[in-house]
């Protein structure tokens, strides 16, 4: 299990096949898709933000980017402050994108605050993106939260805070009894919801 590059991202917003597919699977509508995402992250960000959604649209996910709404107002305000709340609030799931960029931003750990006090352990993930030099300075909060990680076949997990041995290897059934497969994860969550 490893942390997710910034070059993994990269490479999956601008891949070809990736496109045809998510074009077909972007679901546009929170009314179609089986669960709904409040993707948080920095502007700064964007590129790997928009390979992420890509990949969740693979599973007929309606993820909520900021940046694609066209009715926040142009300038950060207290209007966008409550209609960013509301979407935290109403969307089935947050997933922090958690880049460096994001972690030294205004909006990202205020937006975790409120996703704290509004979901429950299970409807928050972290999903740590490594630089391409495999840095990432991590943030003490964010080992409260169960995490999205990559393994060496590039299928994402969904683990608990607690499991993280730097430089260990681990099998399948390691893995398995720390967390589940994203793809079953959101199956699960489907369900529920």
């Amino acid at each position: 299990m490893a942390f997710i590059k910034e070059s993994f991202l990269r490479r999956r917003a601008k891949e070809p096949k990736l496109e045809l597919l998510a074009e077909r699977y972007i679901v546009r509508s929170k009314i179609q898709a089986q669960i709904t995402v409040f993707l948080s992250h920095s502007h700064k960000d964007k590129e790997l933000a928009k390979g992420f959604q890509k990949l969740l649209a693979l599973y007929e996910i309606y993820v909520y980017i900021d940046w694609q709404d066209s009715t926040l107002p142009d300038t950060p305000n207290r209007e966008t402050a409550d209609r960013i709340k509301e979407k935290i609030r109403n969307l089935d799931l947050f997933i922090l994108l958690a880049t460096n960029n994001a972690l030294s931003s205004r909006w990202c750990p205020w937006e975790i605050g409120v996703a704290d006090s509004a979901k429950d352990y299970e409807s928050i993930l972290i999903l740590p993106i490594v630089d391409d030099n495999g840095e990432f300075k991590g943030n003490e909060y964010l080992q409260l939260y169960r995490r999205i990680e990559i393994d060496t076949f590039e299928e994402m997990f969904v683990v608990e805070p607690t499991f993280r041995k730097y430089g260990a290897t681990f099998s399948k059934y390691e893995i398995t009894s720390q967390g589940e497969t994203l793809k079953k994860f959101i199956e699960r969550k489907a369900r529920i919801s």
